[in-house]
């Protein structure tokens, strides 16, 4: 077993008196105090999106409620499924996939029972159904 001696030393800084070491951290904290006043590192988050309005129109609320409905017989067919380890061990992948039909149909939902689709549009958080709805059509 070898014995451990410590840093080498070349490493080793003086240690300064605990009075000089105390002197130099009041001069720290006095040279902070006194400069300008500084930005603070934290900053407020932007202010939330306006949730969005409601349409009037009774058709698009209807087939919202309906894209609602099928999400939700989705995820509960989705939870059925994901509770059998051996089906789970074999169709993982699939069953993913059925959960992100469900968050497909649930941003499309709120799309369609928005007042203004275009702000609901830019308020959905996955990345490929948002670009796939504001893509610009060829032609």
């Amino acid at each position: 077993m070898h014995d451990y001696f410590g840093a080498p030393a070349h490493l080793k800084k003086p240690m300064a008196a605990p009075a000089t070491a105390q002197a130099r951290c009041d001069a720290i904290q006095a040279e902070f105090r006194a400069a300008p006043e500084r930005k603070p590192l934290r900053r407020d988050p932007p202010p939330p999106a306006p949730e969005t309005i409601p349409t009037d129109d009774e058709l698009q609320l209807r087939l919202a409620e309906e894209l609602d409905y099928a999400r939700r017989m989705l995820d509960a067919m989705g939870d059925a499924l994901s509770s059998d380890m051996h089906l789970l061990a074999r169709h993982g992948v699939q069953l993913q996939s059925v959960d992100i039909v469900g968050q497909i149909l649930g941003h499309i939902a709120t799309v369609i029972r928005s007042s203004d689709p275009k702000r609901a549009v830019e308020r959905i958080g996955m990345c490929e159904l948002k670009a796939r709805l504001k893509r610009q059509p060829i032609g």
